[in-house]
């Protein structure tokens, strides 16, 4: 394990003290159970790691969801404005672009990241001034006009008000947008599909599994017969790009902006920077 990554397991822990404020006999247990958890399992994945890690969270803190306020206002603040978004992706000179740029803008929402401020707003307005750093949305659209079935593997709540603007811009017949199957930091779950309205453009699945990420050994029988026979996946995220990057599924993107060094450097860009990439 990274040292890198280690300290971020653990922040996350420390952001969760602040935040519920337990007990000092309950947060030292807390931190110290994560702490044995990390040294004991050093070869274990991210995306494992902090599943186990939420799932003991949730546990001591006795709280479910941990993020099912912040979720709710996410999704909340940017519905209420779909108005302008939508019209900031009509008036655009390329639609399907905007869409898509702004869907990766989106994933900057990511409370287990720590990479979402106090004003949202701005910091997606500013985002949106960048460009992507690994841009292959041409080749990205020329695979949906291709595909005869999608499979859209969201991640954050937030973050799906946008992912509901692009699927209104592929106007595909045959899309199954994937959730969580349990709640897991910010990541969103059938009802924050449901929220948003993704319900009505589309059919909604969960993958069964509470990790923040996709790892299909651990997914339902449902999400690997869609998995296996779509002939295009969408993967949303850093997270579901850490489960996803070393499988087989022949025409996979990944739409994500790189939230530390490690993925960063994997994916040779910067942190911070935003890629739709089809690894091959």
């Amino acid at each position: 394990m990274r040292s890198e990554c280690y300290f971020c397991h653990i922040k996350t822990i420390q952001t969760l003290i602040e935040k519920y404020k337990p007990d000092c006999e309950t947060a030292e247990e807390l931190i110290f159970t994560v702490n044995d958890l990390l040294r004991e399992n050093k070869e274990m994945s991210n995306p494992l790691l902090a599943t186990d890690i939420h799932r003991i969270a949730k546990e001591k803190i006795n709280n479910a969801d941990l993020y099912a306020e912040e979720k709710k206002i996410a999704n909340n603040l940017l519905i209420s404005n779909y108005t302008y978004w939508k019209k900031k992706i009509t008036d655009s000179d390329n639609p399907f672009k905007m869409a898509a740029k702004l869907a990766v803008v989106g994933n900057i929402i990511d409370y287990g990241a720590h990479s979402v401020s106090n004003n949202i707003i701005d910091q997606i307005e500013g985002l949106c001034l960048k460009q992507l750093k690994i841009n292959q949305t041409d080749e990205l659209q020329i695979a949906i006009k291709k595909a005869k079935s999608i499979l859209y593997i969201g991640d954050n709540a937030g973050e799906i008000f946008f992912d509901r603007l692009f699927i209104e811009a592929l106007q595909h017949p045959n899309i199954t947008f994937v959730t969580r199957g349990k709640p897991v930091i910010n990541d969103i779950t059938i009802d924050d599909a449901k929220q948003v309205g993704i319900d009505k453009l589309c059919n909604v699945i969960s993958n069964g599994f509470d990790a923040p990420s996709t790892i299909l050994e651990f997914c339902s029988d449902e999400f690997m017969y869609e998995y296996c026979n779509a002939d295009l996946i969408i993967s949303k995220g850093q997270g579901n790009f850490e489960g996803l990057m070393d499988e087989k599924h022949p025409n996979t993107f990944f739409m994500l902006i790189a939230k530390c060094n490690p993925i960063a450097n994997l994916l040779r860009v910067n942190k911070g920077d935003m890629v739709i990439t089809k690894l091959t």
